[in-house]
């Protein structure tokens, strides 16, 4: 299962619903953006079944960047119950994204 591109409505729809939400929040200008994007993808693969792995570029969903306090792309954000549960902004690796994951899903 591919990351899927959304807007803001279906970013606020997805966050209510029972599935945890990984959110990508990119740029298509961000060198380090589209080098982790095969990352990301992975992770979709790996994690769609019990993660909804999302991508939101920041420049067509401006407000809500600014809403979700984004001031540095990529940040990737999990979401459970509506809330933000953790944060990791510019990630190294798929290890460090594997990581980020495992202990943002205990919380």
């Amino acid at each position: 299962m591919a990351a899927m591109d959304i807007n803001h409505q279906q970013f606020h729809q997805l966050i209510q619903g029972d599935k945890p939400v990984l959110v990508d929040f990119w740029a298509p200008w961000c060198g380090y953006c589209r080098r982790i994007g095969p990352v990301y993808e992975r992770i979709a693969e790996e994690y769609g079944d019990s993660v909804a792995v999302t991508k939101i570029n920041v420049d067509e969903e401006g407000p809500l960047a600014d809403q979700e306090q984004v001031e540095v792309i990529p940040t990737l954000i999990l979401y459970r119950n509506g809330r933000a549960v953790d944060t990791i902004v510019n990630p190294g690796s798929k290890a460090a994204i594997d990581r980020f994951l495992q202990a943002a899903l205990t919380k």
